[in-house]
């Protein structure tokens, strides 16, 4: 009867690791999904339940091909849309890239107009002779149906969402009575729910959505990049590219939604069911590669296992990459390596070149990028953590954890390449912790502990290199691009953390 397709969190323009590679992973998975919907299900309108863009500052190069891409859409499947984090937070912009696609017949822009001194969200319907600058729902006639499938949009709320689903529901419920009843409804959000993917968090519970469950058939999230449906109502697809290396495991799924409403006029009165079917995409893969550094007394001793270890890997990463889902037109793509060193080092941290090591297995591996995690300890800490001075860390019995930590982050410093300054490099670890404890923002924990970076530093400025495009839309590498060779962990724990923090408070 009618085939609805729900994909979410694309990220279109996110350039990972600083890699225009990417940048194109994004616009090519994306891509494929579109072609499978339309040609494959035969989609009769593609829900975008936010974050459609990666940054709400984007290059013009990126919505040059956005908008390629879309006029690919044949002009009788709406695009419908509603705004993420990414798309736009919560001091929106007089006029977005949203605004700005709806108004070009790209995408219908969908969102609730909030206001703080009603418990009523307004919802104004699409007009395609007279569009504006948004809709609030839009309006899927069926012949066989006495009332059309009707699509609503609440954009990212972040901590209001509870607030906003509330009015939502209010809403639905007005609009229902000035413009008919529907036989299908769908709610197009943004937000987490808790404890369906656990340790992310969530500012929505289930007990929040009771109220919207009274009028929304279909609630098609976005947000959370791993795939979870709750209730038979609820349905989150996953993004359909992993965006760290935690959303590269096998456990989360990745993809779109195929939802086929039917009809049953059995008793008189015609009912609308639906079937939600989740289509893998096609995507980089990621692959864990783990070392054990404990067995190993000097750094010769560890280089040689470690190749070893890789070359007796290989075979396992060219079978990995040969799934179905990691392949692009029956060619594998190269990995996203997560290389992971664990145990304890036997020898000085500033011995332990990570980065000649990465470079062997990215060659060995045909990776496209090595992601270095280092989640291990020198004996020395070790040591440290067993020989505390009692009489320095406890005051009258209680643990002082400000001297505790001290001792740590200097020695963790003297075992670094930042050795010569480790005291310095000691106070900078200290206020980052601090700022982490008082729940401050990672961009400005990133930004603090840079800045020390290069004042502490300054020869390590050389250690950064400028891509400048002149042209942005120029096939070539675009744009300007910051990388550093010391990268080690850093996408990952940024994209986690916002991936948390988004569903708390991004």
């Amino acid at each position: 009867m009618l085939t609805l397709t729900h994909i979410a969190d694309t990220h279109l323009g996110h350039r990972q690791y600083g890699l225009k590679q990417r940048e194109d992973d994004m616009a090519s998975t994306t891509r494929a999904a579109f072609n499978e919907m339309i040609e494959d299900r035969g989609t009769d309108a593609i829900l975008v339940p936010g974050d459609l863009f990666h940054s709400r500052d984007l290059r013009p190069k990126v919505l040059h091909q956005t908008e390629q891409e879309l006029a690919r859409v044949p002009d009788n499947v709406p695009l419908l849309v509603s705004r993420g984090n990414h798309d736009e937070n919560l001091t929106p912009r007089d006029v977005t890239w949203l605004n700005y696609l709806h108004q070009r017949g790209h995408v219908v822009f969908l969102k609730a107009d909030l206001s703080a001194d009603t418990d009523t969200a307004q919802f104004e319907p699409y007009d395609p002779d007279d569009p504006g600058e948004y809709a609030g729902f839009y309006d899927i006639d069926i012949d066989k149906l006495d009332g059309p499938v009707r699509v609503f949009g609440l954009q990212w709320r972040g901590a209001k969402t509870g607030q906003a689903l509330r009015q939502v529901a209010n809403g639905i419920q007005e609009t229902n009575e000035t413009h008919g009843e529907p036989a299908f409804t769908v709610l197009l959000a943004h937000f987490g729910i808790e404890d369906e993917v656990p340790t992310l968090g969530g500012t929505v519970t289930h007990g929040e959505l009771r109220d919207v469950k009274e009028v929304v058939d279909y609630l098609a999230l976005g947000h959370i990049h791993k795939r979870y449906e709750a209730g038979g109502w609820i349905y989150n697809p996953g993004s359909p590219e992993a965006h760290n290396t935690r959303e590269g495991r096998d456990d989360w799924e990745h993809g779109y939604y195929s939802v086929t409403l039917t009809s049953d006029a059995s008793g008189g009165d015609v009912s609308v069911g639906f079937e939600a079917t989740h289509h893998e995409t096609k995507r980089r893969p990621y692959y864990r590669m783990e070392f054990d550094v404990t067995p190993y007394e000097s750094p010769g001793e560890l280089e040689s296992a470690f190749r070893e270890h890789v070359q007796s890997e290989r075979s396992d990463v060219e079978e990995y990459c040969g799934k179905s889902a990691y392949t692009a037109q029956g060619e594998p793509r190269s990995p996203i390596l997560d290389l992971r060193f664990t145990g304890t080092l036997q020898f000085s941290r500033g011995d332990f070149r990570t980065d000649e090591l990465a470079s062997f297995a990215e060659k060995e591996c045909d990776a496209l990028y090595v992601q270095v995690n280092t989640g291990i300890r020198t004996a020395n800490v070790q040591q440290l953590i067993s020989e505390i001075d009692e009489g320095e860390v406890f005051k009258d019995g209680q643990l002082n954890t400000a001297a505790l930590e001290d001792q740590v982050f200097e020695t963790i410093a003297q075992e670094s390449m930042y050795s010569e300054k480790a005291s310095d490099v000691a106070d900078v670890l200290g206020n980052a912790h601090q700022m982490a404890q008082a729940k401050e923002a990672a961009e400005d924990i990133r930004d603090t502990v840079s800045s020390a970076r290069r004042d502490l530093f300054p020869e390590l400025v050389d250690d950064v290199v400028l891509d400048i495009e002149e042209d942005p839309f120029d096939d070539g590498d675009g744009d300007i691009e910051t990388t550093t060779s010391e990268t080690a962990g850093d996408e990952e724990s940024d994209s986690e953390t916002d991936e948390t923090a988004e569903v708390v408070s991004e």
